[in-house]
């Protein structure tokens, strides 16, 4: 039986006028039933969501695709996921990429060219993603060599021993906990406060690829997992270029 998430959101406004989760659950649910798909976790939001790092339980969602290793993941409508369309379209190719099916029950029954032309669309955001890492990793390594080159000072969570660059077991546990508090999405801010360092520094630690990639420095040991750090960057990058208001 393949397994699914499900994803219910409701705005303000529409509680008050009589929309509720529960609706949308039973809905999905028959489906599911009708289908042989398993309910295997209930992710819902109750709020407008102007931003998408807001909507705390679709980010745990996104958190757990690679945990739970669900087949699809099913909402009524495309607006419970997103009315803006770039929003709606990146998550959707973020799916995809983990091999994740977006189900839209109300929606189902729209193919032929609006099918067509929405792979196109996939395709361009997964060919953009794909560029856009590679541009992230040829830019940083670039950054981190001159950085080194002139000023010889290793990211926080790694030393210098004589002329290696080594890891800090006494900051590296700190810079573990900084990616674990994000997915459990705890605010930068609160994170910085709790760290004792600036926001930008956390944002900085959360999007440097040298704890990833050990060809930034020639050669050094990484400890941050590659899936889990390109998960920071999607969510970053969603906080930062698609917080559009609805």
């Amino acid at each position: 039986m393949k397994k699914a998430f499900v994803y219910l959101r409701v705005s303000t406004g529409e509680q008050a006028k009589g929309f509720s989760l529960d609706a949308q659950f039973d809905e999905i649910n028959k489906y599911c039933e009708d289908n042989d798909i398993e309910v295997i976790e209930r992710f819902s939001d109750s709020m407008s969501g102007k931003k998408l790092t807001e909507r705390k339980s679709l980010m745990e969602l996104l958190d757990h695709i690679d945990i739970d290793k669900p087949n699809f993941v099913i909402a009524t409508e495309s607006d419970r996921i997103s009315r803006n369309t770039l929003q709606f379209g990146w998550i959707d190719t973020h799916l995809s990429m983990k091999g994740v099916k977006l189900l839209l029950v109300n929606e189902r029954e729209v193919e032929g060219p609006f099918e067509k032309a929405f792979q196109k669309i996939r395709a361009v955001f997964s060919e953009f993603e794909t560029d856009l890492r590679q541009s992230r990793i040829n830019r940083g390594r670039e950054k981190a060599r001159s950085n080194y080159r002139f000023m010889n000072r290793p990211p926080f969570g790694y030393k210098v021993v004589g002329r290696e660059v080594v890891i800090d077991p006494e900051y590296k546990e700190c810079v573990e906990r900084i990616f674990d508090d994000y997915f459990k999405n705890v605010s930068i801010k609160k994170i910085a406060r709790e760290i004792g360092k600036s926001p930008g520094t956390i944002r900085y630690i959360l999007s440097n690829n040298f704890y990833v990639d050990s060809k930034v420095n020639g050669k050094h040991d990484v400890f941050i997992d590659i899936d889990k750090f390109e998960r920071a960057q999607i969510k970053l990058k969603i906080s930062k270029e698609f917080s559009t208001k609805r």
